[in-house]
């Protein structure tokens, strides 16, 4: 793989996120602010958010030869956030990327990452994640979930900004993530010494924006 620039495409923004760690926020009430459970969610309104490609933006980053950032974007992302509103509602995030619609400028690297190697887009065609729980921490709003790439389903977690959801505009999420951890570029054997996924670092940041 080697770096090369996604037209129209910034660079992700937001740091790696901990995942593990006791979590405090609305689920809990200890960041409730006066009147009911989720006031602080009204800005989205009441209705399910529904995620097309004509309003989602995923985009990828990792590092190649220790300095260099690879970027991508998955061009094909579906889904759906579900809003509580009522105290006992509880937040819903559905989200398919089909792993075929990467692309990252270079149509040979685009082929490898689709390629049994990587996300293996034949055998594997969707990246989910499902997470059933927002809360409000000091600097961020975390959603958990779980995450399937190649088959491989771990939990992780979104750390979505506060600010953009106080305008209602757009909603904002980063989380890093280990590659190797989902078998993407980790072949066995003499194979994993092959330079190709030598000089290609681990964490891969992936960002999401949601124009409302």
């Amino acid at each position: 793989m080697e770096p090369g620039p996604i037209p129209g495409e910034n660079p992700a923004s937001a740091g790696p996120a901990r995942v593990g760690r006791r979590r405090l926020g609305a689920r809990d009430g200890s960041a409730v602010d006066g009147e009911g459970r989720w006031p602080w969610l009204s800005p989205l309104g009441g209705e399910p958010i529904r995620l097309t490609p004509e309003n989602v933006v995923v985009t990828m980053s990792v590092r190649w030869l220790g300095g260099l950032i690879v970027r991508g974007r998955f061009m094909d992302v579906r889904g759906t956030i579900h809003v509580p509103v009522r105290d006992d509602d509880t937040a819903a995030v559905t989200v398919e990327i089909r792993a075929d619609s990467v692309r990252t400028g270079i149509s040979l690297r685009d082929r490898h990452l689709r390629g049994p190697l990587f996300l293996d887009a034949a055998r594997h065609p969707l990246i989910t994640f499902r997470g059933g729980d927002v809360m409000r921490l000091p600097t961020y709003i975390a959603v958990p979930g779980s995450l399937t790439i190649r088959g491989v389903t771990r939990t992780e977690e979104l750390r979505c900004s506060a600010d953009g959801l106080a305008t209602g505009r757009e909603l904002s999420a980063d989380v890093t993530l280990s590659r190797r951890a989902y078998n993407v570029g980790a072949p066995r054997g003499l194979r994993r010494l092959d330079p190709l996924f030598v000089v290609i670092g681990d964490d891969v940041r992936i960002s999401i924006r949601v124009g409302l």
